[in-house]
């Protein structure tokens, strides 16, 4: 009886061993089989360095072959099938910096007077207006209006001459919707010419007012 136990183990064997020949499997590692789905799966012999295996539900391969179904018994190596590298999760764009826009105070031509006068003609007007225009678009901004006289007269006489001209420009904003607060004017009369005072048309020249602007952003 237990030389046709083993008898039949052997034809199982071989008959196995053949189909897997011809399927181009390799029989000293029974990994492929394994890992074909067929349940249960190996079971590590404790003692020795082989796996047992009885798979009792079969499962098809590629071929609809099924496979190990109620076939017996198998000792071999085997080893576990390496469970996929896990993908890296794709890194996210790089944020594109803001480009800083810093904003340049801007040049404007001076406001003129006439000689001994503070009134703003409309050449100075039409100057002044693109002041108002910026300080309506930039709302945090604030301007210093400046004075300034030629050195014609005494030092007191063109500082106060100086205060009235940039008073009348100051005037001017805030009668167009510039607020008061935003506005400083101040007189420099004649200490800081633009041009020297060698000339007319150079005391022209300085009868002015400057507008200087703090840019806020």
């Amino acid at each position: 009886m237990k030389k046709l136990l083993v008898l039949t183990l052997a034809v199982a064997m071989v008959t196995l061993s053949g189909s897997a020949f011809a399927q181009g499997k390799v029989w000293d590692d029974l990994s492929w089989w394994g890992q074909s789905g067929a349940m249960p799966a190996p079971v590590k012999d404790d003692t020795r360095s082989g796996y047992w295996w009885w798979p009792l539900d079969p499962k098809s391969d590629a071929n609809d072959t099924e496979l190990w179904g109620n076939r017996g018994v198998v000792y071999a190596q085997y080893a576990e099938k390496a469970a996929p590298a896990a993908t890296p999760a794709p890194r996210p764009p790089a944020a594109t910096p803001v480009p800083v826009v810093k904003r340049t105070t801007p040049v404007f031509n001076h406001v003129l007077f006439d000689f001994d006068k503070a009134v703003l003609k409309p050449e100075g007007k039409a100057e002044t207006d693109k002041v108002i225009a910026g300080l309506k678009t930039n709302t945090k901004d604030t301007l210093l209006i400046q004075g300034h006289t030629c050195n014609i007269g005494a030092p007191d006489y063109n500082m106060g001459l100086g205060q009235r001209r940039a008073d009348s420009v100051k005037k001017y904003m805030v009668e167009q919707g510039i607020p008061e607060a935003r506005l400083c004017a101040k007189s420099f009369g004649l200490t800081q010419p633009a041009v020297p005072n060698d000339s007319p048309e150079h005391r022209k020249l300085n009868r002015r007012a400057v507008f200087e602007i703090t840019v806020v952003d």
